[in-house]
């Protein structure tokens, strides 16, 4: 029962997300805090599904004419307009008090600032799914990629799309323009490595 009212607040995030897509708006950036994205990367995979949401919709209808079907397919197409809109509108935000780390809709941790001793970026490729946590790690993946890592003082809680929990002290994460997340961060950041860490 958990799951499913997750799920479906997830859902409800996502067409809400739409809203803030069409009138340009980001939700949960206030006065003072910098909007890091991180959709670019999974922006093709989106739409391409979207495509073939719609063609798939438009040939069951054609061949089969079911009113329920055009219901379903209309709900999907809205359903991934709203991963859509939610990765465009729920940006990372970095505060002078804390930096909140998002996944669009599905997703959304608050760090205190002050508990992140280094940041660097990292490169990575993953086979393993959009939000990871094992072993204190979590990874918050974009199209199969991470770019930065974060090394915190001490373990956040963090509580996953379905809901379970766990800790971390180290985050991998994918932004756009790595180089402007670590600018905003200003915390001195070791030379890049590439590679397992």
């Amino acid at each position: 029962m958990r799951v499913a009212r997750r799920m479906l607040a997830h859902e409800l995030r996502a067409l809400a997300s739409l809203g803030y897509w069409v009138l340009g708006r980001r939700h949960g950036v206030g006065p003072g805090q910098v909007a890091i994205t991180y959709h670019a990367g999974g922006s093709i995979t989106l739409w391409l599904f979207l495509f073939a949401i719609v063609v798939e919709g438009v040939a069951l209808e054609l061949w089969l004419n079911w009113p329920i079907l055009t219901v379903v397919h209309v709900y999907f197409v809205l359903a991934n307009l709203g991963m859509i809109a939610a990765a465009r509108s729920r940006p990372h935000v970095v505060g002078d008090d804390e930096v909140r780390l998002r996944q669009g809709a599905a997703f959304d941790l608050r760090i205190p600032r002050e508990l992140i001793i280094s940041a660097r970026a990292a490169s990575r490729i993953h086979d393993s799914g959009f939000v990871t946590l094992d072993d204190g790690r979590l990874e918050l993946v974009v199209d199969s990629r991470t770019n930065l890592l974060l090394e915190l003082s001490e373990p956040v809680t963090v509580t996953r799309p379905l809901g379970r929990t766990g800790e971390a002290s180290s985050i991998r994460l994918f932004a756009d323009d790595p180089r402007e997340f670590l600018r905003t961060l200003s915390i001195p950041a070791p030379p890049a490595r590439h590679g397992s860490d």
